[in-house]
């Protein structure tokens, strides 16, 4: 019975890690400006005629990005370890309890033989 919670909280929580990377990859992959074939900027330039901004091609303006996707890559991982060592610290603890069940079901076996050998 209790792997079968273990089992329905563990899909719960995959479900949640997946539904989070769904809304995180659909939030960066969508512009928020809207398109269409006659944008203007505010001085009624057509967006392809405007200007571009200068792209700045410093490397180091995007650490900060960087070290906030090390950090949540970490973070993640140990928390997914920290996860794997908790099941299975869980899953060791039910097996010695079916050792234990399986020998006192054993026990109670050779019991039973023994009392139905002296009786005969």
């Amino acid at each position: 019975m209790s792997f079968i919670k273990e089992l329905h909280s563990g899909l719960g929580l995959r479900a949640s890690v997946l539904m989070a990377l769904v809304v995180l990859t659909v939030a960066t992959a969508t512009d928020p400006a809207p398109l269409g074939a006659f944008d203007l900027t505010p001085e009624g330039i057509p967006v392809e005629a405007a200007p571009q901004p200068q792209i700045d091609d410093d490397p180091e303006a995007n650490l900060p990005y960087l070290f906030a996707v090390f950090i949540i890559t970490w973070a993640a991982f140990f928390g997914y370890v920290f996860y794997l060592s908790l099941r299975q610290r869980d899953l060791r603890s039910e097996i010695e309890a079916l050792k234990r069940a399986l020998a006192q079901r054993e026990e109670a076996e050779n019991a039973d033989s023994n009392q139905e050998a002296e009786t005969q």
